[in-house]
C-alpha cells in the first residue's frame, strides 16, 4: 500500500489552486536574487526540504521540460500557513481536500488482484447472516459494505429497506 505520508502534488497544482501563477510560486520556493525562498531559509536552518518540497519537472504543450516541485501535505500546510484572506482560506480547503481524496484511493484496495476472494467473502458473510435469520436487506447492506471498501461501485438502490419489518417474539411459557 502506498505511504500516504509520500503522497505528493505538483506546484502546477498547488499554482492552480491557490490562483497565483506557477512562476510566482516558484518564485516564493526558490526565491530570487534579491530575496531567499523557502528552500535556502529551511536549508539554512538545517530542515529537510525534502519533507515539504522534491525537485521535480514537466513537459508543457511544445514538449520543453520545465522545473516544478512534488509538494507534500506537510508543504501544503507551509503554504497555507504563509496565505492569508480569502485565496488563502480556498487554498486551505482544497489542498486538504484533495489529500483527502487521495487518502480515500489509498483505503481501497484494487479489485483485479483478487476478485474471487471478494466474491467468497460475500458469499460466507452472507450464508452467516442467513443461518442467523439476518433480514435479506441486512443481508445485501453487509454486501454493499463489503463492495465499496473493495472499490466496487454498485447502484444506488442495491440495497432496499423496507418501510417496515415483521418483528417476531419468543413466548415464553410457564
Amino acid at each position: 500500500m502506498n505511504d500516504l505520508r509520500k503522497a505528493t502534488i505538483t506546484t502546477l497544482e498547488v499554482a492552480e489552486m491557490m490562483e497565483v501563477p506557477h512562476g510566482d510560486l516558484l518564485k516564493k520556493i526558490e526565491g530570487r536574487k534579491d530575496r531567499k525562498g523557502y528552500v535556502q531559509i529551511m536549508t539554512e536552518g538545517q530542515m529537510s526540504v525534502s519533507d515539504f518540497f522534491i525537485p521535480s519537472s514537466y513537459k508543457d504543450a511544445s514538449g520543453k521540460e520545465n522545473k516544478c516541485y512534488e509538494v507534500t501535505r506537510l508543504g501544503c500546510d507551509f503554504l497555507a500557513n504563509k496565505s492569508t484572506g480569502e485565496r488563502g482560506v480556498l487554498f486551505t480547503a482544497r489542498y486538504v481536500k484533495r489529500f483527502q481524496e487521495m487518502e480515500n484511493q489509498v483505503k481501497r484496495i484494487a479489485l483485479t488482484e483478487h476478485p474471487g476472494e471478494v466474491a467468497n467473502l460475500i458469499k460466507q458473510t452472507a450464508r452467516l447472516m442467513e443461518r442467523q435469520n439476518c433480514m435479506p436487506y441486512k443481508v445485501a447492506e453487509n454486501a454493499r459494505l463489503i463492495c465499496e471498501q473493495y472499490g466496487i461501485e454498485l447502484v444506488s438502490d442495491f440495497v432496499k429497506v423496507p418501510e417496515y419489518e415483521q418483528l417476531t417474539f419468543d413466548v415464553v411459557t410457564r
